[in-house]
């Protein structure tokens, strides 16, 4: 390779092995430049190695054993012209995984590099290592992913220099040393996989995860609301009112960038960075798989596999990142996941606007058992609708449990911040500005008075139809029903509050995350998505509606 020459190395490898983590020190812990492949959903993860700043590395989704997943067959469908390939495989299960990456990617006649993560926790003998090169005949490198040493580094580099034409077939790989079983003394990894306790462990963890990052983002917010509005949003409002009307609807307005938008912002971001904290650790520990692999007998009974959980989380955060990531799914359980993500996982918008409603009315209480009830009857809704067979086929092997480095957990959360930040929010701020739109021309009045009909059946009073329209645009517009300061919360009983709360979260996803799944899957999915997700939130807010009626009357 020579001094001025420009090449890019693609990392490949099963997931759970450590490419992310080697392509993040290779780049100096940048988050990198992502795209998707061409023809595809698929999303890269490029960028320059920081010591030689002409060699591009691209990160690519890990693949699955069964490769049953969306990622995993696009990605082998696009690294058949890959002439350059970094093969990552575990230590302890080399030739196995070895073997694999050659029946998938046909590896025979491309220039090959190997790199061998997880030394830590087992480093074959010096002879072994050496039967290893002399046997594959390529550049091979072992290390331990979450911190490269320089020398590691330079080894890498020379590897990279090195890089061999692989000519050997699945029959040689046979001599390879078999798959080293390692035992640690790790009892929480021990309970983590008991067949009792990894269950309720796994649910207790979720519950650390989410209801921690959600209660510190309420207060935050909380706290900030008032001083906000002071120091930013009345100054605005004061200059944009020497404006025309239109300027002023847009950005002053009821649903305006400046109003709505910013408070929005303020409810939402603070959700999205300390969930993003949260799941980061599990990932990096590697708790993240444990809790997924846990959980996956039962998530099976709603037509869910344990991979299909992590979306259904990060849908907390942003359902946009989580229809995103469905990508991983089995072809399967994709269409479950996402209706799962559609229905059960609340986003940061609506968790941070139903905590503010219940506040207002006097009842933050009440988003425990909405909270509870929505993931509930989300996973009753998938179990229904969706009829495609779950695989039997069990996830990838588990990640060793490991201590958190705090350079792959900001590196997680700068990736989080940057996908909400750069394709979520855009895309809210456009709603906001058509939400304001419609206004003008008093469209949503006119859509309100069609659905107050509707919420007569439930005893909810007309003036809360605007709050259920303008949720179908964004989850937040259901802030709206706060207006006056509180009047009309206030004005009606506690469980009409909670009834109108739970049907403006669920009557619809949003405009963004039905935009997202049309891109995704096509606008009749997501036509179809919406139909049915409407059907099942009228009849179970009926039942909910009787049944709380009959409690507080």
């Amino acid at each position: 390779m020579s001094a001025n020459s420009k090449q890019t190395f693609t990392l490949v490898g099963l997931e759970s092995v450590g490419k992310s983590a080697i392509f993040r020190q290779l780049t100096g812990n940048q988050a990198g430049v992502e795209t998707n492949i061409k023809g595809s959903t698929v999303v890269l993860t490029s960028g320059f190695i920081k010591e030689a700043p002409t060699i591009r590395v691209v990160d690519t989704p890990g693949i699955r054993y069964e490769n049953d997943s969306h990622t995993t067959k696009m990605t082998l469908e696009q690294t058949e012209g890959l002439d350059q390939l970094i093969l990552v495989v575990k230590s302890s299960r080399l030739r196995e995984e070895l073997q694999l990456l050659e029946d998938q990617l046909n590896l025979k006649g491309r220039n090959i590099t190997v790199i061998v993560t997880h030394k830590d926790k087992y480093l074959p003998t010096e002879k072994e290592r050496q039967f290893i090169k002399d046997l594959l005949n390529v550049p091979v490198i072992w290390c331990n992913s979450r911190l490269l040493h320089s020398s590691d580094l330079k080894g890498i580099l020379k590897s990279l220099s090195l890089s061999s034409e692989w000519k050997l077939n699945r029959h040689i790989l046979q001599f390879l040393p078999s798959e080293k079983e390692i035992k640690e003394d790790n009892w929480f990894e021990t309970m983590m996989v008991h067949r009792f306790l990894g269950p309720l462990i796994s649910i207790l963890l979720m519950i650390c995860m989410f209801a921690f990052p959600v209660f510190l983002a309420f207060l935050f917010s909380s706290y900030f609301e008032t001083i906000t509005e002071n120091i930013i949003i009345s100054p605005l409002e004061n200059i944009f009112m020497n404006y025309s009307a239109w300027i002023q609807e847009l950005f002053i307005g009821q649903y305006g960038v400046l109003t709505l938008g910013w408070f929005s912002f303020l409810w939402a971001f603070p959700v999205v960075i300390l969930m993003g904290i949260s799941t980061s650790i599990t990932e990096e520990t590697g708790i993240q798989e444990h809790i997924t692999y846990a959980l996956d007998p039962y998530l099976r009974k709603i037509g869910l596999t344990g991979r299909d959980l992590i979306p259904v989380l990060t849908g907390f955060g942003c359902n946009v990142v989580a229809v995103m990531q469905s990508r991983s799914c089995s072809s399967c359980t994709r269409g479950a996941c996402i209706s799962m993500i559609s229905f059960g996982s609340a986003c940061s918008y609506q968790i941070g606007a139903s905590l503010s409603l219940f506040g207002a009315a006097g009842h933050p209480i009440l988003f425990i058992p909405y909270i509870f009830l929505l993931f509930v009857i989300g996973a009753i809704h998938t179990r229904l609708w969706q009829k495609n067979g779950v695989p039997s086929t069990m996830m990838s092997s588990l990640p060793y449990l490991q201590r958190m480095t705090w350079r792959g957990t900001v590196f997680r959360v700068k990736t989080i911040v940057k996908q909400f930040l750069l394709q979520a929010m855009p895309i809210f701020i456009l709603i906001c500005l058509i939400a304001s739109a419609l206004n003008y021309f008093d469209i949503i009045r006119v859509l309100s008075v069609w659905i107050a009909p509707l919420l007569g059946i439930f005893s909810l009073p007309a003036e809360a139809a605007p709050g259920v329209v303008f949720s179908i645009l964004r989850k937040d517009g259901m802030m709206i029903l706060n207006e006056g300061q509180g009047t009309l919360l206030q004005s009606i009983g506690v469980w009409q509050l909670f009834i109108v709360v739970y049907l403006a979260s669920t009557i619809s996803s949003c405009l963004v995350t039905l935009y997202s799944i049309t891109k995704e899957l096509g606008y009749k999915y997501a036509l179809s998505t919406f139909s049915k997700q409407f059907v099942t939130s009228i009849i179970s807010t009926f039942i909910i509606s009787i049944i709380l009626y009959a409690l507080y009357n």
